[in-house]
Order: C-alpha cells, then sequence, then structure tokens
C-alpha cells in the first residue's frame, strides 16, 4: 500500500505538508507527526495552512511549525518543495482553502493520505483507507512501513488525532486496529489525561455559555430521528466566541436518544453557510455534502453552501428528510 509513497519519500529532500480548511485535531494531528518523522529522516519540511491552529488544539505544536498561509511568506517556499503532502483532505484542491490555488499550481510531486472517500485525480499518488478511522493511523502504519520511531512528541499528536475522530473511541469506524494502534502510542508516551483535559476542559466561558443556548434551539423532524439547529454571526459575537471554538457542536444532537441524524448549519463569512452533518451510521449522510461540493464520511460529512441561513436550513433539511422516505 506504501510503495510509492515511501519512494517519494525516499528519492526527495523538501517537503510541505497542508491540510483542509479549518482544521481539525486530526489533521492537525497528522501533520505534526508525519513533519517530526520526515525531519528524522534527514528532510526539510514545512506545514502550511489556510487557516490558524484552533486554541484547543495549539499545546500539540508548542514550537509553532504550524505555519498560517501567506503568499508574501510562503510561495516561494512552495514553488521550490520536490513534494506536497495533503493530509486528510482528498477531494481536490479547493479544500484547502487559500493555500490550494499556490500549491496545484506548484511543480512537485503531489500526494495525498486520507480516509476520506473521495476523489484523489488532483495528486500523482495517494494512499486513502476508508476504513481508518483517522488519517493519524495513517500516519501512524506509514512510521512503521518505513522502520521509523514513534518519538513522544508523535505519539501525543497522533492520539490526539485518533481520539477526536473517533470521538473518543465511539464512532463507528472505530476497529482493533484502532486500539491497537493507541496501545503502541500509549507506550510510546501520550498522556490520555493530558490529552482530553487539553483539548476538552479549556473552554471559554462564553464557548460554554453558548453549548446551553444551542442546545436550547435543537428542534426535532421525522418523529425524532432528525435533530437540527444553527448558529448565527450575530449570536457568536453575542457569546464572544470565534468559529474555531465551536468543535463537538456539530455533534450534539446525538445527545438526543432516537437520533440518527444531526444538521448543523452555521453562518460563515462571504455569504456562506457551513453545513455540518452526523449519522448515527444507520443512514449515509455524505451523498448530501457531496452535491454541495463537500463531502466526508457516510457517518459525519460537510460542505460550504452559498445563501443566506434561513434558507440553506430548510433546503438542507428537507434534503435529510428525503433520505427517510427511500
Amino acid at each position: 500500500m506504501w510503495q510509492e509513497i515511501i519512494s517519494i519519500i525516499q528519492n526527495n529532500r523538501s517537503f510541505v505538508l497542508t491540510s483542509h480548511v479549518n482544521p481539525d485535531c486530526d489533521a492537525l494531528g497528522s501533520e505534526l507527526a508525519l513533519a517530526e518523522h520526515l525531519h528524522l529522516l534527514g528532510r526539510q519540511v514545512t506545514i502550511i495552512n489556510s487557516d490558524a491552529t484552533p486554541a484547543a488544539f495549539k499545546f500539540l505544536d508548542p514550537k509553532h511549525k504550524i505555519r498560517r498561509y501567506s503568499p508574501k511568506r510562503h510561495d516561494s517556499i512552495i514553488k521550490k518543495a520536490d513534494v506536497i503532502a495533503v493530509l486528510d483532505a482528498s477531494g481536490g484542491w479547493s479544500r484547502l482553502g487559500g493555500v490550494g490555488e499556490a500549491l496545484s499550481q506548484a511543480p512537485a510531486h503531489k500526494i495525498c493520505i486520507d480516509h476520506h472517500p473521495d476523489a484523489t485525480d488532483f495528486v500523482n499518488a495517494a494512499v486513502v483507507d476508508t476504513d481508518a478511522a483517522a488519517t493519524g493511523e495513517l500516519i501512524f502504519e506509514l512510521v512503521q512501513a518505513m522502520g521509523g520511531s514513534v518519538s513522544h512528541h508523535m505519539a501525543q499528536a497522533l492520539y490526539a488525532a485518533i481520539v477526536t475522530d473517533t470521538g473518543s473511541f465511539r464512532f463507528p469506524k472505530t476497529s482493533p486496529r484502532t486500539h491497537r494502534i493507541t496501545a503502541r502510542l500509549l507506550e510510546n508516551g501520550a498522556d490520555p489525561l493530558k490529552i482530553y483535559t487539553q483539548i476538552y476542559e479549556q473552554n471559554s466561558l462564553g464557548s460554554v455559555r453558548l453549548r446551553g443556548h444551542v442546545l436550547d434551539s435543537i428542534q426535532t423532524a421525522a418523529n425524532g430521528q432528525v435533530a437540527y439547529y444553527s448558529l448565527s454571526q450575530k449570536t457568536l459575537k453575542e457569546y464572544g466566541v470565534k468559529s474555531s471554538e465551536l468543535d463537538g457542536f456539530a455533534s450534539l444532537g446525538q445527545l438526543i436518544g432516537g437520533v440518527r441524524v444531526t444538521l448543523f448549519c452555521m453562518e460563515a463569512s462571504g455569504g456562506r453557510v457551513k453545513i455540518s452533518l452526523r449519522s448515527d451510521g444507520s443512514v449515509a449522510i455524505n451523498g448530501i455534502a457531496q452535491t454541495h461540493g463537500g463531502g466526508g464520511h457516510p457517518s459525519a460529512a460537510g460542505a460550504l453552501v452559498s445563501g443566506p441561513l434561513k434558507t440553506i436550513v430548510p433546503e438542507i433539511l428537507a434534503q435529510v428528510l428525503a433520505l427517510f422516505d427511500r
């Protein structure tokens, strides 16, 4: 599975790593772990993302290795790179935000490592394993396939990647493979208490109160099988909360017994709405995201949709309800 990727790594010197817009912990942990592995091999590595690292995940990057894309500072690095590695983000260059255009035009070898079932025809080589619970699992396996060692820092980054993308080991993709890998990460120094505390117990007072507001606003449909709710920029400002602090909000509807699908719509910039879909595994919802230029898994997917919040919510809700009529 890894032969082509390993060959590219072995035969090149400079690498740029990147991931999707609004990077989650799986994206960031995978980038940091792969960057350290490449560095230990004597390679030059730069991590460049379009969006800033959310506050809850900054503890994984104490040396500030992850850079936010600036054309002035980074375009020359991108043009000179031998390899561009896209992690946790198949589907196309647009998934990467502002840095995507510069990366697409670079003459480098382009590779993708991901666990989402989206297209990889935008790169030269890819490893996509949809059975993996997180891209972090794949990075661990790549390091092992190359005979590399997992440092304490890599173990922290990959454990955080996996624990978040599995919903603390409860999502359908969690497997014996997942637990075998996390056991190895624990052996190499991953600290579950520290990781959990940093990710889930360092919320601002405003974000906690906003969570209460959102919980109070949840509505249901399809005899309680669908939960849906939304959030405007006005409400975010009222609570003094940034969109990067909303990790976990998309899953709040799943707290309700009998809910099979959750729809969360959040007003974004540029007249767009970010839609997040979650399923208990009994209903595939990634098709809806794909029709709007997004993607993801059958049980977790999302997209950015142009239009006002008040019209997007009923539009997407209707598409969700149509899934129950089949």
